[in-house]
């Protein structure tokens, strides 16, 4: 069995400072520049044809190489092998002495550089967020978490209301695409269209994690998923387009990372939804669709 590895970092903020409504992008950021100036000696401005980069904490865990048997045409610009949750949604004012946490999760093949990043992580609060000094770092808590095989179930048996219907509340913006272009839309998400998004993740994982590769068609077992989520149902009334935007400095402008948000409701037979479920809660713990490293597409389970 396969574990992630979850950092929470509790940081306490010195002066009073504007906190965003989303902080995964500038949380992603500041990891992503301490990381690499913890590691990097050669000084180049990309990880493209470095020699270290396979050996490099920020190669492998922030900017890793292509995998050399890529399971999707998509992975052949490398997967990344962390992914930030960023505290709730919401600005606000931190005034001096009021804290904030959020977690780092580490994937398969980034053990060996987990002293490193804990080190880093210090750097990276009170150097690269927001300025120097805004920030100090409180504590660090690092937690295994198991990541049982897709087919496994790691819950009891479905019952009760949750026997006819599964509630996912998404927390972070989830961006889907549809045939090449964006799902603005809650109407255009339909239970198949969900299920392939977790499919596509459940594909990363594999690819993080160095398991068997398989073709890029469906295997058998994602065609039985793929039945099992034509028998059901998704009501997505309750879910409605958030707008985010990003700083990008390197491109010197604002860029989207807006999404859906809110609650659905995936109904259907019991054994139908049984046989989802273990796909379901892999996607609560690794999200779901675009941009996820910055901890888009976060969702959490309900009955």
């Amino acid at each position: 069995m396969h574990s992630i590895t979850r950092i929470t970092t509790t940081l306490q903020a010195t002066q009073t400072v504007a906190w965003p409504h989303f902080a995964g992008s500038t949380l992603r950021g500041a990891f992503g520049r301490a990381l690499r100036q913890a590691t990097c000696i050669t000084g180049q401005d990309k990880c493209t044809g470095c020699p270290l980069r396979h050996s490099c904490a920020y190669g492998v865990v922030f900017d890793p190489a292509a995998p050399a048997q890529p399971l999707h045409p998509s992975f052949r610009d490398g997967l990344p092998r962390y992914l930030v949750q960023p505290p709730a949604l919401g600005a606000c004012q931190l005034h001096a002495g009021q804290t904030q946490s959020f977690d780092l999760l580490l994937m398969p093949g980034t053990q060996a550089h987990h002293g490193l990043i804990e080190h880093t992580l210090r750097n990276a609060v009170e150097k690269e967020l927001f300025a120097p000094g805004v920030f100090k770092l409180l504590g660090i808590q690092i937690n295994p978490v198991p990541m049982p095989p897709a087919s496994a179930q790691t819950r009891a048996p479905l019952s009760g209301p949750a026997a006819t219907h599964i509630i996912l509340r998404w927390l972070t913006p989830m961006r889907l695409q549809h045939q090449g272009r964006p799902v603005f839309k809650a109407q255009q998400l339909d239970a198949l269209g969900l299920v392939r998004a977790l499919l596509r993740r459940q594909l990363q994982w594999q690819q993080i994690s160095v398991q068997k590769p398989e073709a890029c068609t469906p295997t058998p077992s994602q065609q039985d998923l793929l039945s099992h989520a034509q028998a059901c149902t998704l009501d997505t009334r309750q879910l409605q387009w958030h707008d985010i935007q990003r700083h990008s400095g390197p491109q010197n402008q604002k860029l989207p990372l807006g999404g859906l948000i809110g609650s659905a409701s995936l109904s259907g037979p019991t054994a139908d939804l049984q046989a989802l479920l273990p796909l379901l809660q892999m996607g609560e713990q690794l999200h779901i669709g675009k941009e996820t490293v910055m901890g888009l597409g976060r969702y959490r389970l309900g009955a």
